[in-house]
């Protein structure tokens, strides 16, 4: 067994295994960092010697290998040093490192505390922390490039921390935990959630002024070292914490999040607490809905918010608070409609008023999400599973083999599309029946309508292609200009009465097509990273989400002038949507 969770040990038979003088330990504890991966040797000398390296460096390092290699061997482990064409690997079983089984572990853990089994969390959890034997690798003289790796190390342990406090809270120890969150908050005292966790804890504990205190301290801290506000999670537990809010009082805490969500199906908007989300279930009970939050300017304070997006001036207006990780955003039925790939939900926001009206649970992951005509669709491509939900609160599903595939939704009057490789698939919007289920010759990549028609764009072909509603046949395809599976990428595809618009994620460009000329007609280079990108039309214009720099771009249809706009300093725009004369942007963020 090899240890990285602490000082560097090996052990076999319960027998420690003698590692060698400094540097040997370095290079080995290089190597397992990268475990089973490639390390080139400039890599090797740079974490081992860093500026320090000896003119026989090329030497010197060939003969720890070798030293490495006898250590393995005759030690009798099944760990192998191999070469590589470009540097040297250790093989070896994921179960012989205690960090493969840590993160093992760490994932086994949230998994339960995600299907509400809070003792298993709990337990795995403690299985999982107790691997831990101190700073990792803390007695090495390690170069700064192995920094990096050694200080993942460090978060994952603080992320079991605060997920082994999450169980506990389910499970009801919030008098036990006090002391150990509070040590905790000390040591580190702008983790955001291991305060919340103290705040929730302390009031279960009838401790109201100290958890009130804890939120003052928070706010001061951050306002000192960064200049920041607390955030929006934080803000609404005080607030729910000052008006003794009954889901706080944690009687549902046992009941998995997501299960819960899902079997409510319509849950009336009320006071969210997405730092703690696994930890409150709230009730029909709460506070009446959220409207908008003002903002000073552009940014962005929250996590998990919808930013709403003056055309006409280009600046952030207001957010609406949602869920614990939105990310598509589609327009439909005259509502603004949010996906949360880790609640299960769907929110429905009104684009008038600029409020929460109700989330849906669903039971499965939605990929897509789309509305009209007073039902609401999404699909789990997963578990290969188209829903509806009517005017009632129970989802129809439909499922089908070949929706495992789809990659894209589009919603009409009469009948659901979806495309996915070389499939594209009709359904009735009435029956939720299979129409047609046909095979195009190219691959589809992102599909619209627009206005009649149904459009498709397919990167392999660096084509547009407009298909017959009826038939589902291909009736004109509008190419490009970029070579059949180049870099461009054509990936998304949105459409307006009058242009239709292609994003080519590979170069970062925007391409906008005139069906009425029957070509391309203008190419925009966004002149930002190649994050993850999304996009919409409508408004006069084409609206770029990147999640690279937190801005939507604006490509003004008529004067084709390009302009970015910062919707978050901290946090990633997922998705973006056009509605009620306003720009509607999910942002979440993604660092986690």
């Amino acid at each position: 067994m090899f240890l990285l969770l602490g000082p560097l040990e090996a052990r076999l038979n319960g027998e420690p295994l003698l590692l060698g003088g400094g540097r040997q330990r370095s290079l080995l504890a290089v190597l397992l960092l990268h475990a089973n991966e490639v390390v080139s040797r400039e890599q090797l000398i740079d974490a081992v010697w860093g500026a320090e390296r000896p003119s026989t460096i090329a030497a010197a390092l060939n003969v720890h290998l070798s030293k490495l290699r006898k250590l393995l061997a005759v030690g009798g482990t099944d760990v192998a040093l191999v070469t590589a064409p470009h540097g040297y690997a250790l093989r070896i079983d994921p179960d012989r490192l205690d960090l493969d089984r840590f993160e093992r572990l760490l994932r086994d853990g949230r998994d339960a505390l995600l299907a509400g089994e809070a003792g298993v969390a709990a337990a795995t959890l403690d299985e999982a922390l107790a691997l831990w034997r101190g700073p990792p690798l803390d007695e090495l003289d390690l170069g700064p490039s192995v920094e990096t790796a050694v200080g993942r190390l460090s978060e994952l342990h603080l992320i079991g921390l605060e997920d082994r406090f999450e169980a506990g809270l389910q499970l009801g120890h919030h008098a036990e935990l006090v002391p150990e969150l509070e040590a905790f908050v000390r040591e580190h005292p702008l983790h955001e959630r291991a305060r919340a966790q103290l705040m929730v804890a302390l009031y279960r504990s009838g401790r109201q002024s100290d958890a009130l205190q804890t939120y003052r301290e928070a706010r001061r801290l951050l306002a000192e070292e960064l200049g920041l506000d607390p955030g929006p999670e934080l803000q609404r537990l005080e607030k729910a914490i000052l008006v003794q809010d009954p889901s706080l009082s944690g009687a549902d805490s046992r009941r998995n999040f997501r299960r819960e969500r899902a079997r409510r199906l319509v849950i009336p908007a009320g006071l969210a607490v997405a730092a703690v989300t696994a930890i409150l279930s709230l009730g029909p009970s709460g506070p009446p809905p959220r409207g908008p939050e003002p903002l000073a300017d552009v940014l962005l304070a929250g996590a998990s918010d919808v930013a709403i997006v003056q055309p006409e001036t280009n600046k952030v207006v207001a957010r609406v608070p949602v869920g614990s990780s939105p990310a598509l955003i589609r327009e439909g039925d005259g509502s603004v409609w949010v996906a949360d790939r880790l609640d299960l939900t769907v929110t429905e926001i009104d684009p008038e008023s600029r409020r929460v009206l109700r989330t849906i649970g669903i039971g499965f992951r939605p990929d897509d999400i789309a509305a009209r005509n007073g039902a609401v669709w999404a699909f789990d491509r997963e578990d290969r599973v188209l829903a509806r939900l009517g005017d009632g609160q129970t989802w129809d599903r439909f499922q089908h083999p070949d929706f495992g595939s789809v990659e894209q939704m589009a919603l009409g009057d009469e009948a659901v599309w979806l495309a996915g490789g070389t499939r594209l698939i009709r359904v009735d919007a009435a029956t939720g029946e299979i129409v047609s289920n046909a095979s195009v010759p190219v691959q589809v990549d992102g599909l619209a309508l627009g206005g009649d028609d149904v459009w498709a764009v397919s990167g392999s072909a660096a084509a547009v292609f407009r298909i017959d509603p009826l038939t589902s046949q291909i009736r004109d395809r509008i190419p490009l200009g970029g070579e059949p599976g180049g870099a461009a990428q054509p990936l998304v595809i949105s459409a307006d009465t009058k242009f239709v618009w292609v994003l080519n994620g590979g170069t970062a460009t925007v391409t906008k097509i005139d069906p009425a000329l029957h070509d391309a007609v203008e190419t925009y280079r966004l002149g930002v990273g190649r994050g993850s990108l999304s996009l919409a039309a409508g408004e006069g214009a084409a609206w770029i989400g990147n999640a690279f720099d937190g801005t939507v771009t604006r490509i003004d249809a008529t004067t084709n002038e390009v302009a970015s706009i910062s919707v978050s300093a901290y946090y990633r725009p997922k998705g973006v949507t056009v509605a009620g004369g306003l720009v509607w942007v999910s942002v979440d963020d993604d660092r986690a």
